[in-house]
Parts: structure tokens; C-alpha cells; sequence
């Protein structure tokens, strides 16, 4: 029988004691809250309604019903499912599983993903955002992107939020994601989904088999082999939300961000769907019109934690760029000390950039070399009007 964990609430200076006991950790100043009425946000409230009823009678493992702490990763997974960013918690032993050649050892908001055999040639991360919906044509263009990740044999595969809006396509994309690529997916939700129905479509996905579907936003740290990824969910401007029940991290939810950076053995990787406040038109964050639009607490928490590298695919118009954290741009190519990414959209619709051009639909290929990294930025044709096919 598995022992059941202690739970305790521990500040950011004791999550390695906290974490080495088994212990639930939660930063102080993590606390729930309120948010505005489904009215005042424009919820459509049978969508909703729809979601939550799925969430309740699904056929998934419950959590404890006797108010401890989680057991095992489905216990997880059902304790936190309705929240934009899970708390920093562990549970012994590790719950492992294993699929496509990588092993998955979970404890909680941590999981430490290994090959079970070795990886030959450097640290590719495959980088998806913003995909949007999943209309052939779409679905058509990630795939060439997904072709692209398993030839580079990509460590790990990013979704890097702003993934779709429904329920329904939610559910539709990672079914079919995880239908495409063995490789661990790490997603995270953006300013588009709810975060709820973005995790029971992942949860949903991966009851059924999808064990490489990890969503950081719930799974907090990541530990892969030469990288740690730390995950934050949401966005920090509840003007800029799309859909009623969408997430505004808190302050905590950027303290936990900071916490679990610290633990890392690894280079820090940063994935959240919004960029750092930075500086000048070059920048990740810069909007035509609006100027640098990033939040500067995750600036403050890249600094305090030292994260050097980050993904960010929030502002279409910054896509194919990559900056250090003031916004000085790095070009694509070039192995560098700290670099934050914008890898732009993966949907086909035409975008301006500001750096020049037109997207069509966009993804990278993030490679870690040591302590540096580099990125490599990949376009899809323009699509070719059937008018002018002959």
C-alpha cells in the first residue's frame, strides 16, 4: 500500500527539504481567488456548463475523498484539474510510466522525463504556439512541422498556449497530437483557453493512453535530460482573455515559477504563452501601436531566479524573433548565454511581422548546447489559392 504524503505549506527557501519529505508546498502568497462574474466576462454559459458536466461524470480516477494530499499522478491530476496553475506539491514513491522510448517518473508537480535508451546529438526542442484551431489546413501545416521535430529527434515538443478556444477542439487537437508523435508534448494554456477544459483535454487524452501529454501549467517542473522546464499558465491582463474562465496567474502562481527554477540541476527553461516586459521594437513583446506590452513581474522572475532561456509566443507580430531579456534581438543560428523566443503561429492564416514579411504559419527548433542555446526559425509555404491551381 502507498503511503499517503504530509502535507505542509513551506515558503520558497525550504521547497528541496519540502520536496525531499513528500510534502505539499505552497508558496505564501498563493492563495484563491475571486474572479470577475461570467456575466461581466461574456461567458457563454452553456458552453461552460457543457464542460463542467463532462469534467463531473467522466469516467477518470478520484481524488482522496478524505481531504489528504495526492498518492499518485491520476490523484494529481484529478486534486488540481480546475486550476490555471497547480501548487508546487510532491507525493513518494514515483509514480512511472513509460511510452514511445521515454520513461516518465511523476512526484507530483515534477516529473523527470529520460530516454530509455541514449540520445545521440544535441538537445532539440521541437516549438509550437498559438495553432489556433484545428481546421485541415492547419492540422496540415503542424504536421510538417511535427515531420520536421522527429527527423531533428526533438527531446521534447512545445505547445506553447493559445491552442484553441473550444472544448471540443481542444480535445480534437491533443487526440490528435498525441496520434502523430510518441515524443513528450508540454503544453500550457495561454489568454484563449479556460484552463479547465484545456486540462480535461489533456487529462482526457491521456487516461486513454497519451502518457507523453504533459500539461505545465499542472505539472509544474519538468526535469529532461540537459534542460528544466518550469511552466506557468495563463496571462497576467484579464483585458486580453478571450474566453470567460480564462486564467490570470497570481503573484503566487510567478512565486512558485521562481521556486521551482531554483531547485533546477539544469539551464532553466521559462514556457508560458505571454512574454517579459522588455524594450524597443525588436522585442518579444512589442505590439505596433501599443509599444512593449510584457509583464514585468515575469521580468523581475526571470532575474531573481536567473532562467536563461524562455518561450513565449504571445504577440503574433513578434513571431520568428528571438531577444535577450532586455530585447536586444539574437539572430537565428547563433549559440548565445540567455535567449527568450517567440517562435510565432502555427496557423496558416496570414500575419504581418514586424521584423518583415508575412506568416503563414510558423514554428522553431530550440537547440541547447551546454549553458547556450540557439534557434532555428521554420515557415510554411504561402498556401496556394484554388484559383490558381491548374
Amino acid at each position: 500500500m502507498t503511503p499517503k504524503s504530509e502535507a505542509i505549506v513551506c515558503g520558497p527557501e525550504g521547497l528541496k527539504q519540502c520536496r525531499k519529505k513528500g510534502r505539499e508546498v505552497m508558496p505564501a502568497r498563493m492563495a484563491p481567488r475571486t474572479t470577475a462574474s461570467d456575466k461581466k466576462r461574456g461567458m457563454n454559459v452553456r458552453a461552460w456548463m457543457a464542460v463542467a458536466l463532462v469534467l463531473v461524470v467522466a469516467p477518470v480516477a478520484r481524488a482522496q475523498t478524505d481531504g489528504g494530499p495526492p498518492t499518485n499522478f491520476d490523484e494529481y491530476e484529478d486534486a488540481y484539474r480546475f486550476k490555471c496553475n497547480a501548487p508546487l506539491v510532491t507525493f513518494e514513491p514515483p509514480d512511472v510510466r513509460e511510452l514511445g522510448g521515454f520513461r516518465y517518473e511523476h512526484t507530483g508537480s515534477t516529473v523527470k522525463i529520460r530516454r530509455t535508451s541514449p540520445r545521440h546529438g544535441p538537445l532539440r526542442i521541437g516549438v509550437l504556439s498559438a495553432v489556433k484551431d484545428v481546421d485541415p489546413e492547419t492540422l496540415s501545416v503542424v504536421q510538417g512541422f511535427l515531420d520536421r521535430f522527429e527527423k531533428d529527434d526533438a527531446e521534447l515538443i512545445v505547445v506553447g498556449g493559445d491552442t484553441a478556444e473550444e472544448p471540443a477542439a481542444l480535445e480534437k487537437f491533443y487526440v490528435w497530437i498525441a496520434g502523430q508523435t510518441k515524443r513528450p508534448v508540454l503544453t500550457v494554456p495561454g489568454n484563449s483557453e479556460r484552463p479547465a477544459a484545456h486540462n480535461y483535454a489533456v487529462i482526457k487524452a491521456r487516461r486513454a493512453g497519451a502518457l507523453n501529454l504533459i500539461t505545465v501549467n499542472l505539472v509544474r517542473h519538468v526535469d529532461a535530460d540537459g534542460i528544466d522546464v518550469v511552466g506557468l499558465g495563463g496571462y497576467y491582463n484579464k483585458a486580453f482573455l478571450h474566453m470567460g474562465g480564462a486564467c490570470v496567474y497570481s503573484p503566487g502562481d510567478v512565486e512558485a515559477v521562481v521556486a521551482a527554477a531554483k531547485t533546477a540541476d539544469d539551464p532553466v527553461l521559462l514556457l508560458m504563452h505571454g512574454p517579459p516586459q522588455q524594450k524597443g521594437k525588436a522585442a518579444i513583446d512589442y505590439v505596433p501601436g501599443d509599444g512593449n506590452v510584457g509583464d514585468p513581474q515575469i521580468t523581475r522572475a526571470i532575474q531573481e531566479a536567473k532562467i536563461p532561456f524562455g518561450i513565449h509566443g504571445h504577440i503574433l507580430e513578434a513571431g520568428g524573433t528571438a531577444t535577450d531579456l532586455t530585447g536586444h534581438p539574437v539572430k537565428p543560428g547563433k549559440l548565445v548565454p540567455a535567449l527568450y523566443l517567440n517562435p510565432g503561429s502555427a496557423n496558416p492564416l496570414p500575419w504581418k511581422l514586424n521584423a518583415g514579411g508575412t506568416s503563414y504559419g510558423m514554428a522553431a527548433v530550440l537547440t541547447i548546447q551546454g549553458k547556450k542555446a540557439k534557434y532555428e526559425v521554420l515557415r510554411a509555404p504561402k498556401p496556394v489559392a484554388k484559383d490558381d491551381v491548374r
